[in-house]
Formats: C-alpha cells, sequence, structure tokens
C-alpha cells in the first residue's frame, strides 16, 4: 500500500523593513543605497524632557524621529519659550537649519520617551544630488515648515482662542484627530498663559469641539474648528 507523506506549511518569518524605507522621503531610493545609508546613521534613545540638541550647537546632522514625539522651541529675550512645532514618527527635525550648515537655531528636546535617528549631512546630502525625488520631498517638506512659522507669526497678534484654533487645526495634519499634548504645552506654542489656555479648552469643551484627557486633546471635528475659526476671523 502506498502511503504519502503530508508536506507541512513552515511559515518563513519577512525581513522586516528597514526604518528609512518606511518613510516617504526615502520611497524612491533603491534599497542597496539605503542600505549604505543606514551604516552611517545614528540611533539614539532620550527620555522627556532631555535635549537632543541645542540652539548653537553645530548643526552637522538631520533628525527623523523613530518613536515618540520631539519639540522644537526657541527662548525669547522676555526668557518666555516657544514651541515651534511638534514632530511625530516618521517626522524630520533639524533640517531647516543643518541643509545650510552652521548652527541650529532652537532647542530639540524629547517631548515624550523618544527614538530618534540622526544621519551626517555629508553622508545625506549626497543622496539629494542622485535621487532627486529624495530632494523635491524635502523641498516640500522645508516649505511647509516655513508656511508653519509665517502662519505663527501672522496669528502671533490674534486673540488666545483664535491662536489655540489654529495651531488645532495644524497639528491634526501630522497627528490626527488625536493630538499628544496638553494644555500647557499647547499654552506655550500659542504664546499664552497656562490659566488662559484652560480656560479656552473649558468653553471648547462646553461647545463639543474637542475633548481633553491626561496628556492628550481630541478634536471631535475638524472641520467644525476650521469653521469656528472663520467665524473668529
Amino acid at each position: 500500500m502506498l502511503t504519502i507523506s503530508r508536506t507541512k506549511t513552515v511559515s518563513i518569518p519577512k525581513t522586516p523593513r528597514s526604518f528609512l524605507a518606511t518613510m516617504d522621503l526615502f520611497k524612491k531610493v533603491p534599497a542597496e543605497a539605503l542600505a549604505v545609508l543606514e551604516k552611517k546613521m545614528i540611533e539614539k534613545k532620550y527620555a522627556k524632557h532631555e535635549s537632543i540638541f541645542l540652539d548653537g550647537d553645530p548643526a552637522e546632522s538631520v533628525w527623523f524621529v523613530k518613536e515618540g514625539h520631539v519639540k522644537a522651541a526657541i527662548h525669547a529675550a522676555s526668557g518666555r519659550c516657544q514651541t515651534l512645532c511638534m514632530v511625530g514618527a516618521k517626522g524630520m527635525f533639524g533640517s531647516c537649519c543643518a541643509m545650510g550648515g552652521g548652527q541650529y537655531s532652537c532647542h530639540s528636546v524629547a517631548e515624550t520617551d523618544v527614538t530618534v535617528i540622526s544621519i551626517p549631512m555629508a553622508d545625506f546630502l549626497p543622496l539629494l544630488s542622485k535621487y532627486p525625488d529624495v530632494s523635491m520631498a524635502l523641498v516640500a517638506h522645508l516649505s511647509c515648515r516655513l508656511r508653519q512659522s509665517k502662519d505663527m507669526q501672522t496669528f502671533d497678534q490674534e486673540s488666545v482662542e483664535k491662536r489655540i484654533l489654529h495651531v488645532l487645526v495644524e497639528l491634526t495634519k501630522d497627528f490626527g484627530n488625536t493630538i499628544p499634548l496638553t494644555r500647557r504645552e499647547i499654552a506655550e506654542m500659542v504664546g499664552t498663559t497656562v490659566e488662559s489656555s484652560i480656560r479656552t479648552f473649558s468653553r471648547l469643551e462646553s461647545e463639543k469641539l474637542v475633548a481633553t484627557e491626561r496628556g492628550k486633546i481630541t478634536v471631535r471635528s475638524v472641520e467644525e474648528l476650521k469653521c469656528r475659526l472663520e467665524e473668529e476671523l
């Protein structure tokens, strides 16, 4: 009698994609070129509130967030700290200064426990000349950051509520409807007191526009926030 053995199916685990390969910035770069670049990158971990680089440090690297959130801030002559932007997973920071060399013009700090990647500019710049798609994506990124900075300056003299509404709408573009920030951190971003921020959020919560919990703010409807912002204009 002929016995037929049953073939056992063995699952072969897939090789995980490299971190850089998951980013839109590098999606057109061949795997071989990314492998070379990844040998140059340095992975570091920072605890919440630790500085990654300081205003005035040599701008020698471009940085990417692997896990967590990073904040870029400046300190005014008055001593007030203003948050310029918040960068989440797969986001890039430090690029505006590093492109031209010189020094970083802002303070970068871990908003949560973070894992970040740094790539020396000496290794990153050749990639831009070899792969135009990377250059175009980088230009788009820098243009977006400059626009956000300009918008913040435009809204600087507006009411606290208007500034908060504007920042919330902008943050949803990076984080979706759940923003991993506190009312205190939003206050820093718009340049107001914590008390004014809390009062404004209480009003927005009572109108069912947002919900606040420990460490996060949920926007119930981005469109309703935009309509409220237009009413304030």
